[in-house]
């Protein structure tokens, strides 16, 4: 009895330590350029991530290690990264192109470490690689797909937050109906009213 109920409570630890893992691929293209994405592509290797919002316990380090580290910090995970806007499924309207992104990272940046952000399984070039607010431009109609890394020196994936999907509305001059109906300009004949009902 006691034996099947510890196997039991080591194949229940096993299973949330398993699903606790997020999975990026990792491809360099033929300018040597790195990628990442959560899309497998052809020639991508598995990059196994730390998944948001959880904490690892570090390993009580040897008395060698200690020596070793001591001209070192020793590097501190993070236990939170969130994406908190745009929201899941967020519409945007008439926003010229441009949305506001911001995020939660706890504890802070590390020296060294980076920010970056992923609009449809592409990194979004030219952003600052710190803080917690961020404008993205050329976004155009449709539904995109979002998410933040959080990157050691040597470009490698640390963190991941969750994906958040948006959509972008612009109105259409083919779609009139579509856009809010602009006021008239002062001086110009007002619209017909409708008929009253009495």
């Amino acid at each position: 009895m006691r034996r099947s109920l510890t196997s039991l409570v080591l194949l229940t630890v096993l299973a949330v330590a398993t699903s606790s893992a997020a999975t990026l691929y990792r491809w360099v293209d033929r300018d040597g350029v790195v990628h990442y994405s959560d899309r497998p592509q052809p020639g991508a290797t598995q990059v196994e991530l730390q998944s948001a919002q959880t904490f690892s316990s570090p390993a009580t380090p040897t008395t060698a290690s200690r020596q070793s580290n001591r001209a070192q910090p020793a590097a501190v995970p993070y236990e939170n990264l969130d994406l908190w806007k745009p929201q899941e499924n967020e519409v945007y309207r008439n926003s010229g192109n441009r949305i506001d992104v911001r995020l939660r990272l706890e504890p802070d940046l590390q020296p060294g470490h980076a920010i970056w952000l992923y609009l449809d399984g592409k990194r979004v070039d030219g952003l600052p690689t710190s803080g917690e607010e961020f404008t993205v431009d050329n976004v155009w109609r449709g539904t995109h797909t979002l998410y933040a890394i959080v990157a050691d020196r040597s470009g490698a994936p640390v963190m991941r937050s969750q994906s958040v999907n948006f959509t972008m509305q612009q109105a259409s001059l083919l779609s009139p109906g579509r856009a809010r109906q602009a006021a008239p300009a002062p001086g110009s004949p007002a619209a017909p009213a409708g008929p009253r009902s009495n």
